[in-house]
């Protein structure tokens, strides 16, 4: 029979607590899931997802997102010399602070479609390239890539969430606290998360990094005192995205207007 919510609950609250790389347990003397958990963390992770983060006039992901998905496809490289395939999750189709890019046919293209071009290029093959082209900001990102694509591979229990450092901390709180909430699919475990930044060095000027850091401070701090963190249950999260946040809605979708692109931080969007 399906879980009650209150045995749903039971069963997150038994289940881990995670860091980057170090495992808290919740619930001390739950040796299987200790075990489970140090099983997955040898065998590595069973599946990348990079972060979208901007792009150029001419389509080319910025640097920042290039060096995300450089590592991307060294550790996908290295996995596959081990007789492993490591799939890649290109995750976001764009921002809520400008246009997305748009070709020479006149279509919008997603973020994530450029850099999974990209990743070709640097010869991962696209049957192990899965795009997320939805989502407009990082809690869609998180939102997008499970209910789109871990919640339905059984065997993708590891994931490994690759960002920029200036980004780290907030993408480390959204992506913990989304993937931990039930309900999960029947028969699959809550998935253990770690995570892996690139240097921000010489990917941004100095000024304009500043400014990101600042924003990224600032929404950390917004999130972690808002009402979303309140909410206990996926459901309620799509509820939220579908019919408060802007980026989702309808009237936010036709209401949208575009940053002002001589400003430091645009050059990082």
């Amino acid at each position: 029979r399906p879980l009650s919510r209150n045995e749903e609950e039971e069963v997150r609250q038994g289940f881990c607590a995670r860091a980057d790389a170090d495992i808290k347990f919740d619930a001390p003397g739950n040796r299987q899931a200790q075990a489970r958990e140090e099983e997955l963390k040898d065998y590595g992770p069973d599946v990348l997802i990079v972060l979208a983060g901007g792009v150029s006039q001419d389509g080319r992901p910025h640097e920042t997102v290039m060096r995300r998905l450089r590592l991307a496809a060294d550790l996908h490289h290295k996995a596959r010399m081990q007789g492993k395939v490591l799939p890649i999750i290109c995750n976001g189709g764009g921002t809520t602070h400008k246009p997305k890019w748009v070709d020479a046919a006149g279509y919008a293209v997603p973020e994530a479609a450029l850099m999974a071009q990209g990743l070709e290029g640097m010869g991962v093959l696209a049957e192990h390239i899965y795009v997320e082209g939805y989502s407009d900001d990082t809690l869609g990102n998180a939102f997008f890539a499970r209910v789109m694509h871990v919640d339905v591979q059984p065997d993708w229990l590891h994931l490994l969430v690759i960002t920029s450092d200036f980004q780290m901390q907030r993408t480390r709180a959204i992506y913990r606290w989304l993937f931990k909430l039930p309900p999960m699919p029947r028969g699959k475990p809550p998935c253990m998360l770690t995570f892996k930044s690139v240097d921000d060095a010489g990917a941004l000027p100095a000024a304009v990094l500043k400014s990101r850091e600042a924003k990224e401070a600032s929404s950390l701090r917004a999130f972690q005192a808002g009402d979303i963190v309140s909410m206990h249950r996926l459901e309620q999260v799509h509820t939220f995205i579908f019919t408060r946040h802007s980026g989702y809605t309808a009237k936010g979708m036709l209401s949208k207007k575009a940053m002002n692109v001589s400003s430091a931080i645009a050059q990082t969007y």
